[in-house]
């Protein structure tokens, strides 16, 4: 604690530092507490991209489970995502509110309705406390209160223990919410200083100035007609400038009938401008009753606002609690539309996801094309480790992470993309997938890849799942098996490191740990390969592979058909020696003595229209082509490579 206790105080001191003396809203410090919360590192939350994608326009998990109503709710969403629960109980407690959902959609109906009424309580009551609430957030604090009251009155009279529990921390704050309905006008100013906040009937004192300032005109109309009778000038009008606050005009063809006690005030072309002792005295009233008015309005709200102040707390625990139902209603939701079902959790060492989905791919996918489901099945003591090999493009990172992300999902509370999940509960969930540098360090590609599988080995235990994508790729072969073996024997054997575990690679050579140690199995994403074409099939199957199909992803990604065609004949050469010599021995200088099939020259290609046009160009006499010839022998050879 004591860390923790220094940060807090670092924070606390740079609040009193930068002036924000006014912390009402700070009502507590706590510590977040490992042990109820599944382990994530950075390398994890990144590599699952559980908040944000690792690429420009890409999908996170997040993005796909937060159907949210409130900010708070989708904040706390957040929370949950990256500190997924590892206590059975609490779980299944969320688990059954989702559940409950989908029993009484009528509730979950009206809750829905009321919830996006509340708006971001929160926000609101951290600037309350420091006095920067506008009235339009108070009048949403109202109207956020008032949809409370339906909602806890649901949740008391639910047929679900949290969901009571919830209605009864739901506080009302009955006192304050109807004092702001009666004080405040329902469509206030943004601003306090422009007038018009308290609502009629609050305070005699700003009722009387307010008949005094906002009934003039009528005044003032009667005036103009008492006056215009008095001197027989039916064109007389009273009105009002910023220089010369209220004056009588009168137009020039009148002059004479002014009377002597008028004072002039100002001549134009075709009037002249005058000022009364009567008009006098009613401007300065008048003006008077405004700056009275916005100082007495101010501090009506002020009191109002420091009276709120002191619900801040009892506001604070609806906010948490409404953000909590919003939360679970974004998971009966997510379920409902894309068909996720209730996971089984348990205290136990197995995870078994029968034909289990990724939830962010599948939603990625063209219209009217299916995602292709697998099952899953780890435990500790038959089957801990699968190795899975298969080919380039196959699935095996996707089958890598969906299980992560499902397990992780489960952990969380919400229902997962499968026919049906029994998840035995993990304390840490550890990754090594994908390749990149720290060059701003000094760490390689492979030095930043064993940091992280270092991190993962020293603080595994047997609860913790663990996926390694392609690990040791990043130096030579031997090496790279070396370390795959010597990882994957250790996780097998180690008693304190007994962790469940996916690892896919290209090291075929890793498939024959199977016959040695006895919980470690050998999986393959299969495929098909029909006239040359390789078809993905994209499902888990028993048993090893040995083919990678590397060369057939690189004519997918556009490579000159050239190296597609000299990759395979290298390919075959070095798979040929392999199989007559051994690993140890590998042609390299045969095959680059052989070098047919790396069609450097134009005339050595095979093609027989290549050869005719070969023939055509070999025959020209150069120098005494004419340029019309050139061009007609140019057609030619268009004609042949056309075929005709």
């Amino acid at each position: 604690m004591k860390n923790g206790i220094i940060a807090s105080g670092a924070i606390l001191q740079y609040l009193d530092m930068t002036q924000h003396h006014q912390i009402g809203h700070i009502t507590s410090l706590s510590r977040i507490e490992e042990d109820r919360y599944v382990r994530l590192d950075k390398f994890t939350v990144r590599s699952l991209e559980l908040l944000g994608s690792m690429n420009d326009g890409g999908t996170s998990l997040l993005n796909v489970i937060d159907k949210t109503i409130s900010p708070m709710g989708a904040r706390l969403l957040k929370r949950w995502v990256v500190f997924p629960l590892k206590d059975e109980k609490p779980i299944n407690e969320r688990l059954n509110v989702v559940e409950f959902f989908f029993r009484d959609p009528d509730f979950k109906e009206f809750v829905e309705e009321k919830l996006h009424l509340i708006g971001d309580l929160e926000r609101i009551v951290s600037k309350a406390a420091v006095g920067r609430i506008s009235p339009r957030e108070v009048v949403q604090l109202k109207v956020a209160l008032q949809a409370i009251e339906p909602i806890k009155n649901a949740c008391l009279n639910a047929d679900n223990e949290s969901l009571r529990k919830i209605g009864e921390h739901l506080n009302l704050c009955e006192s304050i919410r109807d004092r702001i309905a009666r004080e405040i006008k329902n469509d206030p100013p943004l601003m306090v200083n422009k007038g018009g906040v308290i609502a009629d009937g609050i305070n005699a004192e700003l009722d009387e100035l307010r008949q005094i300032a906002y009934s003039g005109k009528d005044y003032l109309l009667k005036m103009q007609q008492r006056e215009s009778e008095l001197t027989e000038i039916p064109s007389l009008k009273i009105a009002y400038n910023n220089v010369f606050g209220y004056y009588i005009e009168v137009r020039n063809t009148h002059k004479d009938k002014v009377p002597a006690e008028w004072i002039r005030k100002q001549t134009l072309v075709n009037a002249e401008r005058y000022i009364t002792q009567e008009l006098k005295e009613y401007e300065e009233k008048i003006l008077g009753a405004e700056d009275k008015i916005l100082s007495l309005e101010t501090k009506l709200y002020s009191d109002l606002v420091i009276e709120l102040a002191e619900y801040i707390p009892a506001i604070q625990i609806n906010a948490t609690q409404i953000a909590r139902l919003d939360c679970l209603l974004a998971f009966a939701n997510v379920a409902k539309e894309y068909r996720y079902i209730r996971p089984v959790i348990e205290d136990s060492n197995i995870i078994d996801i029968r034909q289990g989905r990724h939830p962010v791919i599948e939603k990625q996918l063209p219209v009217g094309e299916k995602y292709v489901a697998n099952d899953v099945l780890l435990d500790a003591d038959s089957q801990q480790i699968i190795i899975i090999t298969g080919p380039n493009m196959a699935g095996k990172s996707a089958l890598l992470r969906q299980t992560a992300l499902i397990t992780l999902m489960a952990q969380i509370g919400c229902f997962v993309p499968a026919e049906s999940a029994r998840i035995g509960l993990v304390d840490k969930i550890f990754t090594r997938v994908g390749a990149s540098d720290n060059i701003s360090v000094g760490e390689s590609t492979f030095m930043v890849e064993m940091n992280e599988a270092a991190d993962i080995l020293n603080n595994l235990s047997p609860r913790s799942l663990v996926l390694f994508d392609e690990l040791g790729r990043g130096t030579s072969t031997y090496d790279g098996i070396s370390i795959a073996w010597a990882i994957v024997e250790h996780i097998h054997e180690h008693p304190k490191a007994k962790a469940r575990t996916l690892f896919a690679t290209h090291y075929h050579e890793l498939n024959e740990m199977e016959k040695s140690f006895k919980r470690i199995k050998n999986y393959n994403v299969s495929v098909k390969e029909v006239d040359g074409k390789v078809i993905f099939l994209r499902k888990l199957e028993r048993g090893g592979s040995e083919h990678s199909f590397g060369i057939h992803v690189a004519k997918l990604a556009g490579m000159p058909k050239s190296i597609v065609k000299r990759a395979n004949t290298i390919l075959n050469q070095l798979e040929s020696d392999n199989r007559q010599q051994g690993i140890s021995s590998k042609p390299t200088a045969e095959i680059a003595a052989n070098r047919d099939g790396m069609q450097l020259s134009f005339f050595q290609l095979d093609d027989p229209v290549l050869c005719q046009v070969r023939d055509e160009i070999l025959n020209l006499d150069v120098n005494n082509l004419t340029p019309l010839e050139a061009l007609n022998k140019l057609n030619d050879i268009k004609k042949i490579v056309r075929g005709k």
